[in-house]
């Protein structure tokens, strides 16, 4: 092995290892801070608890609002990822198959909402949301997430619609098929790394955003678990180690559902980029 391979590897594991700090160091100082007492904080600095507790995470799981944030979080989570998939489908299978004046650039308009932060778009959706009546209601966060995700959702689905051999379609549609049954039979079966990538996109968006939460909803039954993290810090002194554990509680749904459809969210991820 020469000496320039030699380096070559060493520097590849420096890098590794340096992302690898980037990343877990702040989770491992969360789960350390969640696992100490409030006194035990700044009086024992380290890494490592002298007298491990989990009673901040009991204080957490017993708090009222947790419970009902975590079941907002997951109901308006999975509603999410049901109308993007319900709207973005049909619409990218439109895009992929038909041929029509302006489609391209209509695609290439469709990215414009994902380049407007969620500040930029909180007054007039606000504004929308309280003509309508909207205020203060599920739906209206999972509309609003939904066509907050659709661009990417299109984007990514027209490329694996496009890579299906349109010949096996042809082919279904003269045995009698029609259009949304080669879509539900054929089409659908052959993209499911894209369904899922795209179902797990929506429901991340849909967990962790906070600011269209504290605009659009006026009620604690009503809030989500990034809103009432935000208010266990309170006034006072704060609760760090509740406020960890709150945190590392909070990823813990995101995390478990990662390591369940990893496969597929990698194959959507990669497989979309490629085409």
């Amino acid at each position: 092995m020469t000496m320039r391979r030699v380096f070559s590897r060493l520097g590849l594991a420096v890098g590794v290892l340096a992302l690898l700090a980037w990343l877990l160091l702040p989770l491992l100082v969360t789960l350390s801070v969640s696992l100490k007492t409030r006194g035990d904080v700044f009086a024992t600095p380290g890494l490592i608890p002298e007298h491990p507790t989990l009673d901040a995470y009991g204080r957490v799981l017993q708090r009222p609002g947790f419970r009902t944030a975590l079941l907002n979080s997951a109901l308006i989570g999975l509603g999410t990822c049901a109308l993007t998939l319900l709207i973005g489908v049909p619409a990218a299978y439109a895009f992929a198959r038909f041929r029509f004046r302006g489609r391209h650039l209509l695609l290439l308009l469709m990215l414009l909402p994902r380049l407007v932060p969620s500040v930029g778009v909180m007054l007039p959706l606000y504004r929308l949301a309280a003509e309508a009546g909207a205020i203060d209601k599920r739906l209206t966060l999972v509309v609003v997430y939904s066509g907050m995700l659709l661009p990417l959702a299109v984007w990514l689905m027209v490329g694996f619609f496009q890579a299906i051999p349109q010949e096996i379609e042809e082919a279904a549609n003269v045995d009698g098929a029609s259009m949304f049954q080669r879509l539900r039979m054929i089409v659908l079966p052959l993209t499911v790394p894209a369904l899922v990538t795209i179902a797990v996109l929506a429901f991340r968006e849909a967990w962790n955003e906070f600011q269209l939460v504290l605009v659009l909803t006026t009620s604690a039954d009503k809030r989500t678990l990034p809103y009432e993290l935000y208010a266990t810090q309170g006034l006072g002194l704060a609760d760090l180690p509740m406020e960890s554990a709150f945190a590392l509680l909070t990823i813990v749904p995101l995390v478990l559902v990662y390591v369940r459809l990893e496969r597929y969210v990698v194959q959507g991820m990669v497989s979309g980029a490629v085409k």
